[in-house]
């Protein structure tokens, strides 16, 4: 294990400092524009247009690291980053930011491809799958971890702007400075999305639903707390705890749906989100309960994008995994660019408690989905399931998905 360790040590400490930078510039933007009268809407709005970058970058970005190669696309992505942040404290207008947040989130998409595609070239096959552990708790981490970089000056000043700057600059330093040799990148196998869904339905719906609630968790929670009127402490509190939440829920609960039918699981998933938020709404007003609940709500809800991924793959062949999550990640997207753009209105008409109306409403359709569904087509057999494997929300890194060896 501690062979493996080394052997991505270096693409990982890049993932790590970049994402302490991207986790606290997400809540910070937010904060920013609760203080300067912002409201849900040009925060969704925001948060949508990040999203489209993200899922655009996702497919686009592999043809310029075909050309340039890994260290050079990463670079150059880190300091366009870098610039992107830094425009964005010097000047606080919305047409600016909805610029640069697409801007970011193209770059931010180069960044995670870089990193993953570097990651699945160094792999041996057979350790593919603790090579996606090690990414993923290193990433949730470094999410959460960011969040308490809020509390390190004044959000209303360029300070905290100018922090996540030098972590973006910093990120690239790792990287760069390896002598490992830079990997070639592979050409992915394709399957249609219309294909995908005749396949399994519920795995793409799955996917749509958890971009529809990570997306705004991400992009207008921060608001919901700010307007709660809780202090800045506190946000990155409530951030940092639902990102824990879902670092150390998310594999118990995919373990166990490896011995239990997969759509059971996602059912469950899917109402015990529905009731968790009901009672976030009771308990908004005390913080401590609120902390609790809002560890449990990032737990069940970031379940479910992972496990619709696994539950598709229950019902694929091993050389369509890659192509497959490729297709769900882009279903993931759509949601996550959707997401923002409808939360605003419950907002404007219940209120900031709305934000929970919403993803109860998305989790408790879901749960009738998914409850219909068993109805319509027969569970795979728990002895041909295949085991469940954490899934990135980037493409490349689901070529590390060991069941694409099968």
């Amino acid at each position: 294990m501690i062979r493996l360790i080394l052997l991505v040590f270096t693409p990982v400490l890049s993932l790590i400092i970049f994402t302490l930078g991207s986790g606290l510039l997400t809540t910070l933007l937010t904060v920013r524009l609760h203080m300067g009268g912002g409201g849900p809407w040009i925060v969704g709005l925001l948060t949508a247009v990040y999203y489209l970058g993200l899922v655009l970058g996702s497919f686009l970005i592999g043809n310029m690291i075909k050309r340039v190669g890994h260290i050079r696309v990463y670079a150059a992505c880190g300091s366009i980053l870098a610039v992107a942040t830094i425009l964005q404290g010097m000047f606080a207008n919305d047409v600016t930011w909805l610029v640069l947040r697409f801007f970011a989130g193209y770059c931010t998409a180069g960044i995670y491809v870089a990193i993953e595609s570097w990651l699945l070239v160094v792999s041996p096959e057979k350790r593919r799958g603790q090579v996606l552990s090690i990414y993923m708790v290193s990433f949730y981490a470094a999410l959460a971890g960011g969040q308490f970089f809020l509390n390190a000056s004044n959000p209303a000043t360029i300070i905290p702007f100018a922090i996540v700057t030098m972590l973006f600059s910093l990120s690239v330093v790792p990287l760069s400075m390896t002598r490992a040799t830079c990997p070639a990148n592979e050409d992915i196998s394709a399957l249609s999305l219309r294909k995908l869904y005749r396949i399994s339905p519920s795995g793409v719906i799955g996917c749509v639903a958890g971009g529809l609630i990570t997306s705004v968790v991400y992009g207008v929670m921060p608001l919901f707390v700010a307007q709660m009127n809780f202090s800045t402490s506190f946000v990155a509190t409530i951030m940092a705890t639902t990102i824990f939440g879902a670092m150390f829920i998310q594999y118990p609960v995919g373990r166990l749906s490896d011995f239990i039918e997969r759509r059971k699981v996602l059912t469950f998933m899917s109402f015990t989100t529905l009731i968790v938020c009901v009672v976030l709404m009771i308990v908004s007003r005390f913080e401590l309960l609120f902390v609790v609940m809002a560890f449990i709500f990032g737990g069940v809800s970031f379940t479910i994008y992972p496990l619709s991924i696994n539950h598709a793959c229950d019902y694929l062949e091993g050389r369509d995994i890659v192509a497959a999550t490729q297709g769900l990640l882009f279903a993931n997207g759509v949601g996550s660019i959707i997401g923002p753009l409808l939360v605003p209105e419950f907002i404007h008409v219940l209120g900031p408690l709305g934000l929970f109306v919403y993803f109860g409403l998305i989790a408790g359709l879901l749960g009738i989905f998914f409850s219909w569904r068993r109805t319509q087509k027969s569970s795979t057999p728990l002895e041909e399931q295949q085991d469940y494997v954490s899934v990135p929300r980037t493409p490349v890194a689901t070529e590390l998905d060991p069941r694409a060896e099968e």
